[in-house]
């Protein structure tokens, strides 16, 4: 289209709308400079005439001038209507509708519509209306002058207001032109506010729409991590599956939840684990960690996945020494002491996303039985780990050996408690 050659008074942060409006009222400008030097060519062709037609092509290009060093087609409005109306006022006066002179007193209220909105374009409504109703009805009282620079071939009095050429509206023609301005201004009127009416619809649905979006994404980033999160909603495979070759997991265990639970209502349960849960929620986030879900009233941790990272196991062994803190915080403030089992493992594991309802990221392998294993069979208020995490934290972190421990499912493994951070003693 032409409005995308034309740039005049283009900004870089306009809207689409805004950039097609000004390309508009330039085009628009353009064409009544061209039609009025056509005029001002025009022979014959007075020097009053002539001047009339100068100062409109100087009205216009004004209006050009302020658009393009303002960038708002507003003031291109403000400065070359008001001299136009008046150009045209006199063109009226001089010719009638001779020329066409009543057009731009059709169209300009509509177009303050469009340029400057709605409430501002009121007063615009209210000279175009007047004009048209007003100068029809004092054609006949206007005064008979006569100038000499007024004499043409066509005009040989030279007289200004009663002119031989002079095509003056009958009193129903400007009847008519007057209800014309009114239909045209309504029906331009109308219209914008209904468009207005439904940009602001438009606007409401999409930040209800942006609200709802982010809501979602929120909320899957709460069950899943965001770099699974993303994939998800990117990748075209029906399945998301990982081989995590190095990882620690870490499984934490109320113990005797069953009996207490037996005491307490349904909300004083869901308050309690909600309680000692967000705890560890903040633990996760604080050490990097991974939550992957909670099982009645175990808690799961990962370390090292969904992106890899060296010190995971360092990681989740700082995170078991927070939970036993904060169990002890969260028992002294309720009055009333409980403990958690831990169970550590470290080593290679599978992870992906599973279902298409409720979708749920996890993890499984030896690795994860193992951890689980190494908390069912642990000591309330100990951190349980195994040889593997032993070799791999031994240098940093103190240990003490429990031993071998009959695993179900397992057999015999030699199991370590994690006692503190800090090189070991040789």
């Amino acid at each position: 289209m032409i409005t995308d050659f034309v740039r005049i008074g283009h900004a870089p942060d306009d809207t689409e709308s805004s950039r097609r409006l000004k390309s508009l009222s330039a085009i628009c400008i353009f064409v009544l400079m061209i039609v009025t030097f056509g005029f001002f060519l025009e022979s014959p062709r007075s020097p009053i005439y002539r001047a009339v037609d100068i100062a409109a092509l100087a009205a216009q290009f004004a209006g050009l001038i302020a658009l393009h060093r303002t960038k708002k087609a507003e003031n291109l409005f403000h400065v070359a209507a008001p001299p136009y109306v008046v150009v045209n006022l006199v063109y009226f006066l001089l010719n009638g509708n001779r020329e066409g002179d009543t057009l731009p007193f059709l169209v300009i209220s509509a177009l303050a519509v469009v340029v400057i909105g709605p409430q501002k374009s009121r007063p615009w409504f209210v000279v175009c209306f007047l004009v048209m109703l007003i100068v029809p009805l004092i054609n006949d009282y206007l005064p008979e002058i006569t100038l000499a620079i007024n004499q043409t071939t066509t005009n040989p009095t030279g007289s200004l207001f009663h002119s031989p050429i002079k095509q003056p509206l009958a009193l129903g023609e400007g009847l008519a032109m007057t209800a014309g301005v009114f239909f045209v201004y309504f029906l331009t009127y109308s219209g914008y506010r209904q468009l207005e009416a439904a940009r602001e619809l438009i606007e409401l649905q999409k930040a209800e729409l942006e609200h709802e979006y982010g809501r979602s994404e929120r909320l899957l980033e709460n069950i899943m991590p965001r770099s699974i999160a993303k994939r998800l909603k990117h990748e075209t495979a029906d399945v998301i599956a990982d081989d995590i070759p190095h990882m620690t997991i870490l499984f934490a265990d109320i113990v005797d939840f069953t009996p207490r639970a037996s005491r307490m209502s349904a909300p004083d349960v869901v308050a309690f684990l909600n309680r000692v849960f967000t705890e560890f929620d903040v633990l996760a986030d604080k050490h990097g960690l991974e939550k992957i879900k909670t099982i009645g009233d175990a808690y799961m941790v990962a370390g090292g996945m969904p992106e890899p990272r060296d010190d995971h196991a360092a990681a989740v062994a700082d995170m078991a020494f927070d939970i036993l803190q904060v169990t002890e915080k969260i028992s002294e403030e309720m009055g009333e002491r409980f403990t958690v089992r831990i169970g550590i493992h470290t080593g290679p594991a599978v992870a992906g996303v599973i279902g298409t309802r409720k979708v749920f990221y996890d993890v499984w392998g030896d690795t994860v039985n193992t951890a689980s294993r190494l908390e069912t069979y642990g000591m309330p208020g100990r951190i349980q780990t195994t040889r593997e995490v032993y070799d791999a934290l031994s240098d940093r972190y103190t240990f003490e050996p429990r031993g071998t421990v009959d695993i179900k499912g397992k057999g015999e493994i030699q199991t370590y408690f994690l006692t503190g951070s800090g090189a070991a003693e040789t």
